[in-house]
């Protein structure tokens, strides 16, 4: 079970149903509390679709063959990181943990701030 919302006074009843549907699974839970913050804004995802595309033409320029897609998955994996998620395989019905890239729409606004700032200075350092 996950649950993702924002924690106010207007919804607290509604936050202690999750936790008594989650002490109910009997499993061990990760309880993370921080400050709200939207998801990522679209203007903040446009921006980084051009950056990639940029990157791309430049690092094409100098001999390499990375598409925009190709770049997105490599900042990725240098400045975001993985995450663990658990998916069934429809074959044998049982649940797989798998490491998968972060996904740039999972980021708040501050998240994705800090990874275009980390892309910016990657791509500053090497020319771009």
């Amino acid at each position: 079970m996950e649950a993702d919302f924002c924690f106010h006074e207007s919804n607290k009843s509604q936050a202690w149903e999750i936790l008594k549907e989650t002490l109910q699974t009997k499993q061990p839970h990760r309880i993370i509390i921080k400050p709200w913050k939207n998801k990522r804004s679209l203007s903040q995802n446009a921006t980084a679709h051009m950056w990639f595309g940029e990157i791309s033409r430049y690092l094409i320029s100098n001999g390499a063959k990375y598409s925009p897609e190709d770049v997105k998955e490599m900042l990725k994996h240098t400045f975001l990181g993985y995450e663990v998620i658990e998916i069934m395989d429809v074959t044998t019905q049982l649940t797989e943990r798998v490491r998968t890239l972060k996904r740039t729409s999972k980021l708040d606004t501050g998240d994705m701030f800090q990874f275009m700032e980390r892309v910016e200075q990657w791509a500053v350092s090497i020319g771009c």
